[in-house]
């Protein structure tokens, strides 16, 4: 492959529900089962043609590192090599629990000669007598005053090539309610790394994808097309939804995306998949409170940013795939064989609407087209051309200024042109799908174009039964700032459609 070439790689992402059971070894067990499990991931990925393997956020620690503190939450930490020395932790002979699970998937790197990407909890020694018990032999960080314990605690994305070697580490710049860890302060291209077939990737986790660094300003800045991200979602409705942000990011910003995420649904934690913006659009992904844990491997086209060789041709392509049945399933410690939680419930959160402009459409009777505009701040106009034939209630609405997310922490500044399904006219019964779902409908052709202040500009498109619409299904086009969506057929059962604009500048 030469660089400018087209090139197709064959990604893995995972869905999985780590192991979380606090037992007699404390943190090193949970992280030593998860890396077990982790790495047989991989095994598995490899046997269906994977170049590249992405694990979830909190995919080695769980979600318990939010739950202990001290020495417990030290037993989940782990040392991390700068990965300028390009060092293989599965050659290291020491013995210590905070390098378990590096070691083991440096080693699942190595044997099955494929990419892995996994987060974990990175304990950074800060002072000299924590350094010298890290066996990598970092140089002291001296990112922040160094707390007592004498480690920086960071939520660290870790890449390791075929070789099991790290060639990448980024810590999280963008936190969501992790008191444990500090954000990341190094430069952007941190989390740049190039494979072996010639393309390049950026990292992100989780709340990153709702800001400018650092995937947005790699992608800008150095044209790259593929992007990996650990995840450990939390849905709020309408609009920030796992697969219809993910896929809307891939598709707004001209990227492929690989998404692996942490499956919790109890606390609104799903969605994985491939999502293709740069390529076919086509995407690949899992989005359901029962599919426990879920491997997806599928190609992807992109562009080699450099020259390399040809990746490894996939054995299966474009399909998703469950852990094999039978003796070779893998099993996570601590679930009965075949035992299946039924019916597990899905948390959804929801944003406050009472600030948006807004216009109840005419419910459908024939098929003759309506019109509808609102307006908002910052002089956003949003204007809708539709026909319906459904006696649901749709309510179009408008809004520029201040989103408040995260429990009321979080502020970013966003605008908004949406199409949104409702129980009734009133605003706070819009996309309840957690309660009984109307009958089937039909909404559309439609057409939605909206004036934005800026040129960040994501669609959106979900129906009520929480799968993304086909994007060849819908149109978008653009002049400057002005964007318009489009439709030729219905749609069934919509729930939420058109743009979501993030004007990062003024986040306050």
């Amino acid at each position: 492959v030469v660089a400018g070439a087209g090139v197709k790689y064959t990604g893995a992402v995972l869905e999985y529900e780590p192991y979380d059971e606090w037992g007699e070894e404390g943190g090193l067990g949970i992280v030593r089962e998860n890396s077990r499990v982790l790495a047989e991931y991989v095994n598995l990925a490899k046997t269906q043609g994977a170049d590249i393997f992405v694990a979830p956020e909190y995919g080695v620690t769980s979600i318990k590192l939010h739950q202990v503190k001290g020495d417990d939450l030290f037993s989940l930490m782990h040392y991390v090599p700068d990965p300028g020395f390009l060092f293989a932790p599965c050659i290291l002979e020491v013995d210590s629990s905070n390098i378990e699970a590096i070691r083991t998937l440096s080693c699942a790197a190595l044997e099955n000669q494929i990419y892995v990407i996994v987060d974990m909890g990175e304990a950074s020694p800060c002072n000299i007598d924590t350094a010298s018990k890290n066996p990598f032999g970092n140089a002291i960080d001296n990112s922040y005053d160094c707390p007592e314990s004498g480690y920086i605690f960071y939520n660290t994305q870790v890449v390791f090539n075929r070789n099991g070697t790290v060639i990448a580490r980024y810590h999280k710049k963008n936190l969501f309610l992790e008191p444990e860890f500090m954000p990341g302060t190094e430069p952007d291209e941190q989390a740049v790394f190039t494979t072996d077939f010639g393309v390049t990737f950026t990292l992100q986790v989780c709340f990153d994808i709702a800001f400018l660094h650092p995937g947005v300003t790699n992608i800008e800045t150095h044209g790259i097309k593929d992007v990996v991200m650990s995840t450990s979602w939390v849905d709020i409705l309408p609009f920030i939804i796992a697969p219809s942000v993910q896929n809307g990011w891939s598709r707004g910003l001209g990227v492929n995306l690989l998404v692996s995420g942490y499956h919790l649904p109890e606390l609104s934690k799903l969605g994985s998949g491939i999502y293709r913006g740069f390529s076919n659009m086509a995407h690949d992904y899992v989005y359901d409170p029962e599919s426990g844990n879920k491997l997806i491997v599928s190609e992807v086209e992109s562009v080699a940013s450099v020259s390399g060789k040809s990746p490894s041709t996939p054995r299966k392509s474009g399909k998703t795939s469950l852990s094999p049945k039978g003796n070779n399933s893998i099993r996570v410690r601590g679930s009965a064989e075949g035992s299946i939680k039924l019916g597990r419930d899905h948390l959804f959160l929801y944003d406050d609407l009472s600030e948006f402009s807004r216009e109840i459409l005419v419910h459908g009777e024939s098929s003759e087209p309506h019109q509808a505009e609102v307006c908002h701040q910052d002089g956003l106009c949003c204007s809708l051309s539709y026909t319906s034939t459904s006696s649901l209630n749709y309510t179009f609405m408008a809004y520029s200024g201040i989103l408040v997310e995260g429990f009321g922490v979080y502020k970013v500044y966003a605008q908004i042109c949406s199409v949104v399904w409702c129980q009734t006219e009133d605003i706070s019964t819009c996309a309840r799908v957690d309660d009984q779902l109307p009958e089937n409908d039909e909404f559309g052709p439609f057409t939605i174009t909206g004036n934005f202040s800026v040129g960040h500009v994501y669609p959106m498109f979900l129906t009520r039964n929480l799968t993304l619409v086909q994007n060849d299904l819908y149109s978008i086009d653009g002049n400057g700032y002005t964007l318009t969506m489009s439709t030729e057929v219905p749609t069934q059962s919509l729930m939420t459609t058109g743009f979501y604009a993030r004007w990062y500048q003024r986040d306050p």
